[in-house]
C-alpha cells in the first residue's frame, strides 16, 4: 500500500478563459448519414427531468436533436439503434488523475511510457469516460506530446478519451529527502522556494501551454516542507497573468482558506479532519472556488474487499493484481482500520457540508494510484458521493456538466444539440441505484462506438494488465 493514500491533484477555472482550444478534430467524414438512437430514458447531464422514450438524431459525431420520440423527425437515410429499456447519460468526465504509472496493482515511474498512457485512455474508454485531466505529473513531456498530437489530428488512433494535462507541477523542497508530491512522480515536480523562483517556474511551464497550473501544499503529517502564502500567491498571481487556471492540493483547513484567499481556481481535495468549517465554505462559495471530491481512494480501504470481485472490475484488471491489492488491504491493523473509518466518516460529513453550503463540487476520481484503476475509479467516485448524501441528479451534474465547463468544453458534458454524441448507455437507470452506471450496455464517442470486445480480448490476451 502506498505511503500516502491520500489524493494528489489539480484542474482548471470556469471563470477564465482557456488558453487553448481542447476540442478535438472531427472524428467523422463529413457524408456519413445520421444515427438516430430510440427508445431510451436519457439523462441530460444538468440535472433537469429524464426524457422517457427519447429519440437523440447525430450526424458527423454532434447531436443534432434531441426530445421525446415523437418531436424529432429523422431523415430516410438514418442509421437506427434501438435501446428501448436502457437510460442513455453523458459520457464521465475527470478533471483529476495520474495516468502512466499505473501497472497492474502497482504505481511505480518503472511502468510510465508513451504506451502505457496509451493504454489507460483506452482503459477510461472502455468505461465511458471521454475526457481526463492529468494533474502535474507529467514525464518527458508524454503527456503534452500526446495531447498535441490529438489536438492536432495527428494521433492515428480513434476513440480515445480526450486527454489534457497539467504537466509539471510545483512543490516546496525537502531538504535531505523527496519533496511532498506523489511518491511515484517526486522527481518531476518542479520545487521552488522564494516568490521569484516561482514565477520563473510558471512562466516556464506555460511556455508549454499546460491546461492548468498545479501546486501541492501538503506536509504529509508534518513529515514534508511546504511553501507559505508568499509562494504559492506568486504562482497563482503569476499564472492568471498568463491565461491558466490554477488548481492547489491542499490537506489542511487554513492551506484551503489560504488559497482560496490568493485566488486560487480549484482545490484537489476536500479538506481532511476536521473538515470545512463555515468561514472555508463561504470563502469557496463567494470566490466560485471549485473543489475536487477524490473520496474513492479514501474509502478502498475501509469498504473491504468485496469491491474487487464486481465483474466490471474483475473483467478488465488482471487476477493477480487484484490479489495483491487484497493482501494489501487484509494486512491493515484493526486499530488503523478504525481510524481510516473515522476519517472517511469526515469526508462523507464534509461532501454534505459543501453541497449544503452551495460550494461547486467536482467529480475527482484521482485515478491512476492505488487502487484507483483507469474507469473504474471513476465510477466508484460518483458511487461514493452519492452514498455520502449527494442526490444521484446532482452527482451526475458533477461528473459531467460541472467538469466540462471548468474545464473549457463547450461543446460536452451534456447531452444537447450541437455538443458531442459522447453516450453512456446503461442497462439500469443510475437515479434508482448510481451504481447502475457500471453496467455499461455500449460506449459512443463523437457518435461511434468503442469496441469494448476487441479492447477486453486484448487486455485478456495480456498477463501484465
Amino acid at each position: 500500500m502506498p505511503d500516502d493514500p491520500r489524493p494528489t491533484t489539480t484542474t482548471r477555472p470556469p471563470t477564465k478563459t482557456p488558453t487553448t482550444t481542447t476540442t478535438q478534430p472531427p472524428t467523422q467524414p463529413p457524408t456519413q448519414p445520421p444515427t438516430l438512437f430510440t427508445g431510451a430514458r436519457v439523462l441530460i447531464g444538468d440535472a433537469s427531468d429524464p426524457i422517457d422514450n427519447a429519440a437523440l438524431l447525430v450526424r458527423n459525431g454532434l447531436i443534432t436533436a434531441i426530445g421525446p420520440a415523437d418531436s424529432v423527425t429523422a431523415p430516410s437515410d438514418a442509421h437506427c439503434v434501438d435501446l428501448r429499456g436502457k437510460t442513455v447519460m453523458p459520457t464521465i468526465v475527470n478533471p483529476h488523475g495520474h495516468i502512466g504509472y499505473l501497472r497492474g496493482a502497482d504505481t511505480s515511474s518503472a511502468h510510465y511510457s508513451r504506451e502505457n498512457v496509451l493504454d489507460h485512455l483506452r482503459r477510461l474508454a472502455y468505461y465511458g469516460v471521454s475526457v481526463f485531466q492529468s494533474l502535474g505529473t507529467d514525464r518527458d513531456d508524454i503527456e503534452i506530446t500526446l495531447r498535441d498530437e490529438q489536438r492536432a489530428g495527428l494521433l492515428q488512433e480513434p476513440g480515445l478519451p480526450l486527454l489534457l494535462t497539467a504537466g509539471n507541477g510545483l512543490i516546496a523542497p525537502t531538504p535531505g529527502s523527496p519533496n511532498g508530491g506523489p511518491y511515484f512522480a517526486t522527481d518531476v515536480i518542479r520545487e521552488v522556494t522564494t516568490p521569484e523562483e516561482a514565477r520563473a517556474t510558471v512562466r516556464e511551464l506555460a511556455a508549454k501551454k499546460p491546461d492548468a497550473i498545479k501546486f501541492w501544499v501538503d506536509d504529509r503529517w508534518s513529515t514534508k516542507a511546504k511553501f507559505g502564502p508568499d509562494v504559492y500567491t506568486a504562482i497563482i498571481d503569476e499564472a492568471h497573468r498568463l491565461g491558466h487556471t490554477v488548481i492547489a492540493h491542499i490537506f489542511d483547513l487554513e492551506d484551503a482558506k489560504g488559497v482560496v484567499r490568493a485566488g486560487v481556481d480549484g482545490i484537489a481535495h476536500m479538506v481532511r479532519e476536521p473538515g470545512p468549517d463555515a468561514e472555508l465554505l463561504k470563502l469557496l462559495k463567494d470566490n466560485d472556488v471549485f473543489a475536487f471530491t477524490s473520496m474513492s481512494i479514501q474509502k478502498a480501504v475501509p469498504e473491504g474487499t468485496a469491491w474487487l470481485d464486481d465483474p466490471d472490475v474483475s473483467e478488465t484488471v488482471p487476477a493477480d493484481a487484484l490479489a495483491a491489492i487484497r493482501a494489501q488491504i487484509e494486512s491493515i491493523p484493526a486499530d488503523k482500520l478504525a481510524e481510516m473509518k473515522e476519517s472517511y466518516a469526515v469526508l462523507e460529513a464534509g461532501l454534505r457540508a459543501y453541497v449544503d453550503g452551495g460550494v461547486r463540487i467536482v467529480l475527482s476520481a484521482d485515478s491512476g494510484l492505488f487502487v484507483q484503476f483507469f474507469g473504474i475509479a471513476e465510477h466508484r467516485e460518483l458511487q461514493a458521493m452519492v452514498q455520502a448524501g449527494m442526490p444521484a441528479q446532482q452527482a451526475i451534474q458533477a461528473a459531467t456538466q460541472t467538469p466540462a465547463r471548468i474545464l473549457g468544453l463547450p461543446d460536452r458534458g451534456t447531452l444537447e444539440p450541437g455538443k458531442r454524441a459522447d453516450l453512456l448507455v446503461l442497462d439500469a437507470d443510475p437515479l434508482d441505484d448510481i451504481a447502475n452506471t457500471r453496467k455499461i450496455s455500449a460506449v459512443y464517442l463523437a457518435g461511434k462506438p468503442v469496441d469494448r470486445a476487441a479492447l477486453r480480448a486484448a487486455w485478456t490476451a495480456d498477463t501484465p494488465a
